[in-house]
């Protein structure tokens, strides 16, 4: 396009347009815009508008690159003038060909992406465009939706544009076209944005709406609940309360009211109890009643509530979904703080699923936040273990025998590790009690059988060390012993045995300390005549031992870290622990 035609275009400028009337069919951008697709861009003219199409009538219906034409952009921007001038100059001119009138054309005029004009001014919330469209054509609002599947009843309830739900419904039109993508209508968008103005105006329009289900089957109950509107759910069930038992599709048969026990949407799942309680009885396709479902997604609050509604619910907490879990049984797996369920005095701790486990066995097997305070709840009030298992297969069909002690849980391997590491330590220290460095006087006297070197500080040193070794490893041994003893089950271990095995640990770590000086000290006291082999020496142990010391941090933490949370220790050292172990971490290689 020249461009001052262009900017002629773009200022409204009549007396330059008029000198390329000639060639104003013909003066394109690069996305095929013509000159009146550039005035409806940047003008709101009629005069300038009213110019172009006297002198090029064939830009009415020309349209660029987009299946765009001007109508399209004034109608997106919200030029009512030039909306009006454009249908006025149409209203009066006839297609020769059908003798169809020229306005109900240019409205029906949809780009690439099917929108009409109303789509445009609609999801722009233009609505005195709206209007005028509306005026020239009342049966555009029953066009067909666009390539998003979207029409423009829909679009406005979608924006929440309310005035312009009720321009739509209030036409002459009695069908408007109201679906939207995804097999939704109209009222699922007014749910969805929580317009309770769009929704009372669609339901007064058509109630038939209510029932109807998305591609999903999610009504417009459903996304209430899962909007935690109690305002819109009380919109709906005011109007049929029938809507409070319809399922979503075959795969889920999930109600609105197990949506909110999934969502946590306490109020609208209070009025949907409360107003339609048989609905309580509802299962999803796993068998799971709301209590299941609430537990499964961490709706802690719905314990309360159910405890405070009127209505029994005995049968909600102990029935049973396909796999034969009952809620109590879904809190193993739970990492949700839901003690008081455990609590409820009906609700029965014995009870058994498909694979023979009490609630006590499931939450024995699984790894929660909350484990401890299951369990000891759990025996607080007496929960059996249940031993229906005792004999069972396994994999290769072979029968095994099953212990309460095995299912329940026994320290990690590492415990084992801890053991035989210490026992080295005290043979290792223990044997070098009696093969000291410098060995003994054999000669007769009163010195015989003493150590040679006995009076070097060394030495000294180094039978100092190496009995803090002997001493501390020994005691952490019978610590290890004494817990492996005694931990007869999982629970115990938890809560007994903490305490012995965090003083057995501490006391490893002094032994495996002292040896390492022990050994530098030892060295030095049989190399003190050679000051460059002693150098070396205790340089390399030094770098040894610090090397150690880092590991030994690292190991530390990892360790004492793992036994924490897995255990929850309350040992007094931890913060020490983790404190040396961070700064020793800083050095290491990791």
């Amino acid at each position: 396009m020249d461009p001052a035609l262009y900017k002629a275009a773009m200022e409204g400028n009549t007396g330059v347009l008029c000198l390329y009337k000639d060639r104003l069919g013909h003066q394109l951008t690069p996305r095929n815009n013509t000159v009146l697709h550039v005035v409806a861009q940047f003008q709101d003219n009629r005069e300038c508008v009213k110019e172009m199409l006297i002198q090029e009538p064939s830009l009415l219906r020309q349209v660029n690159s987009k299946g765009e034409t001007a109508l399209h952009i004034a109608a997106r921007r919200g030029c009512s003038v030039t909306v009006k001038e454009l249908l006025a100059f149409a209203k009066n001119r006839a297609d020769p060909e059908s003798d169809v009138a020229v306005t109900k054309e240019l409205l029906r005029m949809a780009t690439l992406e099917k929108d009409t004009a109303l789509h445009e001014a609609v999801r722009n919330n233009h609505l005195g465009v709206v209007e005028l469209l509306l005026e020239e054509d009342p049966d555009l609002s029953y066009a067909a939706a666009n390539s998003a599947g979207e029409t423009p009843l829909y679009l406005a309830a979608e924006g929440d544009y309310h005035e312009i739900v009720s321009a739509i419904l209030g036409g002459t039109c009695r069908n408007q076209a109201n679906g939207g993508p995804n097999g939704r209508t109209a009222l699922h968008a007014a749910v969805i944005t929580q317009c309770s103005s769009c929704v009372k105006k669609l339901l007064d329009k058509d109630q038939d709406l209510i029932k109807i289900g998305d591609t999903y089957g999610w009504t417009p109950l459903h996304f209430a609940a899962y909007c935690n509107s109690v305002t819109i759910t009380n919109q709906l069930l005011d109007v049929d309360k029938s809507i409070a038992y319809l399922t979503a599709n075959e795969d889920d048969k999930m109600t609105a009211l197990h949506v909110a026990a999934q969502r946590g949407a306490q109020d609208p799942m209070r009025e949907l109890w409360l107003r339609c309680p048989d609905c309580l009885e509802m299962v999803n396709e796993r068998g799971q009643n709301v209590l299941h479902i609430a537990i499964d997604n961490g709706n802690s609050a719905l314990i309360n509530d159910l405890h405070n509604s009127p209505f029994p619910v005995s049968n909600l907490l102990n029935e049973k979904d396909i796999d034969g879990n009952t809620p109590l049984h879904l809190l193993a797996t739970s990492y949700n703080n839901m003690i008081g369920l455990i609590r409820y005095p009906a609700v029965d701790k014995g009870a058994f699923n498909k694979k023979n486990q009490t609630p006590l066995q499931v939450i024995m097997s699984e790894d929660s936040t909350y484990k401890e305070a299951y369990i000891k709840e759990l025996n607080k009030a007496n929960a059996p273990w249940g031993y229906r298992n005792l004999v069972s297969e396994d994999k290769d069909g072979r029968l095994v025998k099953e212990s309460k002690e095995k299912t329940a849980g026994k320290p990690p391997k590492v415990f084992d590790t801890i053991i035989l590491v210490a026992t080295l330590v005290a043979t290792v220290t223990f044997a070098a009690s009696f093969t000291v460095p410098g060995g003994f006087d054999s000669n007769q006297g009163p010195n015989e059988g003493m150590a040679v070197l006995v009076r070097k500080a060394a030495f000294k040193a180094f039978v100092i060390s190496n009995t803090i070794a002997v001493t501390f490893s020994i005691s952490a041994l019978i610590l290890l012993l004494v817990t492996s003893y005694q931990q007869t089950s999982w629970h115990t271990w938890v809560n007994n045995m903490s305490r012995p095995f965090t003083w057995g640990w501490n006391f490893l770590i002094v032994s495996l300390v002292a040896m390492m000086v022990s050994l530098i000290t030892g060295s030095f006291a049989v190399l003190a005549n050679s000051m460059g082999l002693v150098v070396s020496v205790c340089a390399i142990g030094c770098v040894g031992f610090l090397i150690f010391w880092v590991s030994l941090c690292g190991m530390s933490f990892d360790i004492m870290y793992a036994m924490y949370t897995k255990f929850h220790f309350n040992h007094r050292y931890w913060p020490v622990v983790m404190f040396v172990s961070r700064i020793a971490n800083l050095f290491s290689c990791d």
